[in-house]
């Protein structure tokens, strides 16, 4: 996709209309990630599907992430508009599969296809904004459409525990609920949104396929897999000396390294070109947002089970006690954005919100069934505040390094790198979770671990003798906080890599961003 001759930035009524359709779009797949953390409990209760936990939110991840490259090829060459409004509709027939699923398989493969339109929407959106927004404006414009994420960590859980506690609606319709936001987003950018760039029309169909990096896509889909599979299954299904667990990491090596020499060899042409992704200030954008999301993954998927299966919260109190989070993670967002576009200056901003995640997961792996409200409302207040100051800054960070020719790649691999983080995050705390709680359920006396297990979360209090249940619930507890430091861990992480950044700040006028490099 190359740029027009001279870029019209949209403003007044069309541009806020184009912020709405994104503001719905993103909100759509922030909820579907946020809105099923309370349900969670529930679903695998009416599945018996515990073990499958991580499977709900790393089917939906492995999907957007192995596909997020490719699309940035797509865009590239093929229409942005029709393609935005194609990944619409794929997410929401994959949002309809699972509120229809019959069973646990058919609902993760319902995650699967939801994964891959929501691919194609997040970097749509962010190739959008920087189609139609002046880069001086794109930090704020970015801070309102991602706190969407924090908006959607606000209603999600509550609407989640408002559904999946109803007896009319129930868990199902935690993703009937996203149709609209899709209608409407599509209705918008059908009548509002004028692509300023020219797609590329010297090649055929097949000839743009080819480009796009199917071959690929496949070899990072089966990479990923085995990635995931071999975190999910070593230490807890099987021990790591199984030949199935490092069978899975030898496949994971293998085709790692066949995914490098593919995208060396392709060079321009690879699905990763290599000199975008070795850019010094992209390659720590990378690092960074993928750490962030690891760390995020491990604590909002985990959270309503120390409300639900310790503290023995209903799902909708669960929902409610998780808003702390979300509300702080929104305001931060946009605060944050706000003085960015001001200033200019963006890098402390990363160094901030690291640090203040790790400190605030570092207080929620204290957490204990008695703990009182001041204690976990306030851990989360801090970690929302170091999220939301840091989420947003590498998607506008990377335009200020780059030409505008590669931000469509550029955009789609920090996206793949946010999947990434996610879904390698849901298998490592899944994996930290479920050893922890058989391990602590196995010293307690007269406990059929396996029935505990496979009640669930919210089944835990019908799976165990009244005189266990206390016992029970620390084993939840200890379980659950471990999973906390995966967080912990990932955000020192963020801050170590932070710390690297090139200098830069954004520019006030359309200059090369070279001479704002102090």
């Amino acid at each position: 996709m190359a740029a027009a001759p001279e870029t019209k930035y949209l403003t007044g009524l069309p541009l806020h209309l184009l912020g709405l359709a994104l503001m719905a779009s993103i909100f759509m797949i922030a909820l579907d990630l946020s809105i099923i953390t309370t349900a969670i409990p529930k679903i695998t209760t009416r599945f018996n599907s515990l073990g499958d936990v991580g499977w709900y939110g790393s089917a939906y991840l492995l999907a957007q992430m192995a596909f997020q490259p490719s699309f940035g090829k797509i865009y590239t060459y093929f229409d942005l508009k029709l393609t935005f409004m194609t990944s619409i509709a794929i997410f929401e027939v994959g949002s309809v599969v699972c509120a229809a699923a019959p069973s646990s398989m058919a609902f993760i493969i319902g995650r699967a296809v939801a994964g891959f339109g929501a691919a194609g929407i997040f970097c749509g959106g962010l190739v959008i904004v920087a189609n139609t927004v002046h880069m001086r404006q794109r930090p704020l414009f970015v801070g309102i459409v991602t706190s969407m994420y924090g908006v959607a960590s606000v209603l999600g859980p509550t609407l989640g525990g408002l559904m999946t506690d109803s007896p009319r609606l129930t868990w199902r319709f935690c993703f009937w609920v996203n149709l609209p936001f899709g209608a409407i987003a599509v209705a918008i950018v059908t009548f509002v949104f004028k692509p300023t760039t020219v797609v590329n029309t010297g090649l055929s169909i097949p000839q743009k396929l080819a480009k796009s990096g199917i071959a690929g896509v496949v070899i990072l889909l089966a990479d990923m897999t085995c990635l995931v599979l071999a975190l999910q299954w070593g230490g807890s299904v099987y021990p790591w000396s199984n030949p199935r667990v490092w069978g899975l990491l030898l496949g994971f090596g293998l085709l790692t390294i066949l995914f490098i020499g593919l995208q060396i060899r392709g060079k321009d042409d690879a699905l990763i070109p290599p000199r975008i992704v070795t850019q010094r200030s992209v390659s720590i954008c990378c690092l960074y947002v993928s750490f962030m999301q690891l760390a995020i993954l491990s604590l909002v998927y985990f959270l309503p089970f120390f409300f639900q299966a310790v503290q023995g919260s209903s799902a909708k109190t669960s929902g409610l006690s998780i808003l702390p989070f979300g509300i702080t993670t929104a305001i931060a967002t946009l605060i944050s954005s706000a003085i960015v576009t001001l200033s200019g200056i963006y890098i402390p901003f990363m160094w901030l919100g690291a640090a203040l995640l790790a400190i605030g997961t570092g207080l929620l792996h204290t957490l204990h069934r008695s703990s009182p409200m001041s204690e976990w409302f306030g851990y989360q207040v801090i970690s929302g505040i170091g999220f939301g100051i840091g989420v947003q800054i590498p998607f506008f960070a990377i335009q200020i390094v780059l030409d505008a020719a590669d931000i469509p790649v550029a955009s789609a691999l920090m996206a793949f790198c946010q999947s990434l983080g996610g879904t390698v995050g849901a298998a490592v705390a899944q994996n930290v979770f479920q050893s922890s709680l058989v391990r602590n359920l196995n010293k307690i006396p007269g406990i059929d671990v396996g029935r505990v297990v496979t009640a669930g979360g919210a089944g835990v209090v019908d799976a165990v003798p009244a005189t266990l249940l206390g016992a029970a619930r620390d084993a939840y507890n200890v379980a659950t906080t471990s999973a906390f430091l995966v967080a912990v861990a990932s955000a020192g992480v963020c801050f170590i890599a932070s710390l690297g950044m090139e200098w830069r700040t954004i520019p006030k006028t359309k200059k090369k961003t070279d001479e704002s490099t102090t």
